[in-house]
């Protein structure tokens, strides 16, 4: 009896929820390593940890058999890394050169010569990267220079002033004015919904 963690699919933080909702602590976080372990000395096959992954990233097998074909399905997985980690419609931010804070985003639309795509969400609530939207998929459904920015929203009645009421949200912001909104989190099976939306709303020829 083992539990395997694909680390292809899995967002490797410390706020996974296999690490609350393990009744054994089996799962938890190796602060040498910085990643998400288990101690399958405590496991006891509830599978607690198979229901809390939102990522499908974490399997329990019960046999040695069984232990060998998930680890080689998790080794033959095409999903890579580097194609995981990229920032993503309502997923905690990735890369930190796109983070922004909302007391600059007045100051921004101002001074940017290029429409701006804005996301708003909460990292308390933010999805896994492996079923979000990636943020360039986006970017090359609008087909125009665009500059993407990610706010970490703590107040939701901050939004009041762009009526938005639910995060995450994505602004489309060209000359200071918002050309476009959509508010509410689509996965990314649903992604050809927001991008079909966005072309639409924005007039854009595929």
């Amino acid at each position: 009896m083992g539990v395997l963690i694909n680390k292809k699919r899995c967002d490797n933080a410390d706020v996974c929820p296999c690490i609350t909702e393990c009744p054994t602590n089996a799962f938890y976080w190796n602060t040498d390593e910085n990643s998400v372990a288990v101690d399958n000395n405590l496991c006891i096959n509830c599978r607690q940890c198979v229901i809390a992954c939102e990522a499908g990233a974490v399997k329990v097998a019960r046999t040695d058999e069984e232990y060998q074909q998930i680890k080689t399905e998790y080794d033959e997985d095409i999903m890579t890394t580097e194609e995981l980690f990229q920032d993503r419609y309502g997923a905690a931010i990735v890369d930190e050169k796109y983070d922004l804070d909302l007391i600059n985003l007045e100051q921004l639309t101002k001074d940017s010569s290029k429409p701006l795509l804005i996301e708003f969400y909460n990292i308390d609530e933010s999805r896994c990267l492996i079923n979000s939207i990636p943020i360039n998929d986006i970017i090359q459904a609008i087909n125009l220079p665009i500059s993407y920015r990610k706010i970490n929203v703590l107040d939701i009645d901050l939004l009041k002033i762009y009526n938005i009421d639910t995060l995450p949200s994505l602004l489309v912001i060209s000359n200071k004015e918002i050309i476009y909104k959509y508010i509410g989190f689509l996965d990314d099976i649903e992604k050809s919904k927001l991008l079909d939306d966005m072309r639409k709303e924005l007039k854009i020829d595929e």
